[in-house]
């Protein structure tokens, strides 16, 4: 004992170190843990407040979420799909989904935390769900609140429903109890398959205050078992007495279309054959599949072909031709043969060692190079540069762009004046 209290006069630091464990450690061991503290948010639903919501038997206690001499149009319903974490020797996530109405979103979710008894966790957040109606209204302004919580990442997803926010996340809800399948993977999933986007706060963002203002979200639909089967299956599997958690697990979320803002509008809503043909334009995606009807030739007759897409690269070259830029849009697909539908059934090679014939090739290029067309066509028709080719030109020569604008009469038409070259490469995997 004696050598120890020699050492620790001896070296400053190690006195120092002492010190701290001894007026902040125990203090520390005396506080109540993190997670008695907070309820863990991993969903936000926003939609414009009912009468119904308002009702004394809502999940409002003692209606203190009703402000006086507001009116009814002017409150949000927030829903947060959250769980609180309990300290036990076994982990379970278990989600329920809590509201909160108020004057604004930030006095929604203040008046939800009320709910639970618990303060509102943001970091963990990863879904934004925005109804409709609000969506198509009044998105900036809600986007403003998200944008300026600093607890919210930039990453997170960000997208509509045609539903009520609060209805999709009781959907959210049971998936993520009841099953393997989460939302935000669905998400995920879709911003890298071609028919859809990254539907993202950060995406949003550069596109909405970008050089185009365009900005893109993601529409998505809940759908209960009912709303999936006839009302014949319905009722066929009703009488067979099916359970009420084999009848949630059976949900499912889906995507309805893509909503287009321009300049803080929506422009338009594009469904997936064509945010398909968008995304071929620039190559916005990873995966999907490409299907060719009719096809025939040495090996086929009259048969829909269906080639999965392993992979693709695409580059944008730019030159001017009297004053107008001339895009070459080069693109390459990795294509797998996966099913083939014709008159019969038996076929003279082996799909497993497909080759493309030539053929083959050229129907595979004129599909895509229609596709490619269609979806040009569609932003030159809602003046919406999806592809911010603005930026692409911008970079390549910027002098000759802008003397470009300078020479049309509108200029946030230049897509119409632009002149496209399409070239494509395929391959076998």
């Amino acid at each position: 004992m004696k050598f120890f209290s020699h050492q620790l006069f001896k070296t400053p630091m190690l006195l120092v170190f002492v010190v701290m464990i001894v007026f902040y450690g125990f203090t520390a061991l005396g506080r109540p843990a993190e997670i008695n503290k907070f309820a863990v948010v991993t969903a936000i639903g926003i939609d414009k407040a009912e009468d119904k919501d308002l009702a004394p038997e809502s999940t409002q206690s003692d209606n203190l979420s009703m402000p006086d001499n507001v009116n009814v149009d002017e409150l949000y319903e927030v829903s947060l799909l959250t769980f609180v974490p309990v300290a036990q020797q076994s982990f379970t996530e278990k989600y329920k989904v809590i509201n909160g109405v108020g004057k604004s979103i930030s006095e929604a979710i203040d008046l939800a935390a009320l709910n639970i008894g618990r303060e509102i966790g943001l970091s963990h957040l990863k879904i934004i769900v925005i109804n409709h109606e609000l969506a198509e209204t009044g998105l900036y302004k809600i986007l403003d609140y998200l944008g300026r919580n600093i607890q919210i990442s930039s990453s997170t997803k960000v997208v509509a429903t045609d539903k009520t926010a609060k209805e999709f996340l009781e959907t959210a809800q049971k998936l993520d109890n009841e099953s393997s399948i989460k939302v935000a993977e669905h998400i995920m999933f879709n911003s890298d398959y071609i028919y859809s986007t990254e539907s993202s706060l950060e995406t949003f963002f550069k596109g909405s205050f970008g050089p185009t203002n365009v900005g893109l979200m993601a529409c998505l639909s809940s759908k209960s078992k009912e709303e999936q089967t006839s009302p014949t299956a319905a009722s066929d599997a009703g009488s067979g007495g099916s359970s009420e958690s084999e009848g949630s697990t059976e949900d499912m979320v889906t995507q309805c279309h893509v909503y287009v803002f321009k300049k803080e509008e929506l422009v338009t809503k594009l469904g997936e054959r064509d945010m398909k043909k968008i995304n071929f334009v620039i190559g916005d995606f990873d995966n999907g599949s490409l299907v060719i009807e009719h096809f025939s030739d040495q090996h086929f007759d009259d048969a829909n072909l269906s080639f999965e897409i392993f992979g693709k690269t695409i580059n944008y070259k730019v030159a001017y031709q009297n004053g107008i830029p001339v895009v070459h849009i080069d693109i390459g697909l990795t294509l797998r043969l996966s099913e083939v539908e014709q008159n019969h059934d038996l076929l003279q090679e082996n799909v497993e060692l497909f080759v493309i014939t030539p053929e083959a090739e050229r129907a595979i290029e004129k599909k895509v190079k229609n596709s490619m067309a269609d979806g040009i066509n569609l932003m030159r028709e809602y003046q919406s540069d999806i592809g911010d080719f603005y930026t692409i030109l911008h970079n390549d020569n910027k002098t000759a762009f802008h003397n470009f604008l300078d020479s049309l009469e509108d200029p946030d038409n230049y897509l119409s004046h632009m002149v496209f070259k399409v070239s494509v490469r395929v391959y076998a995997k």
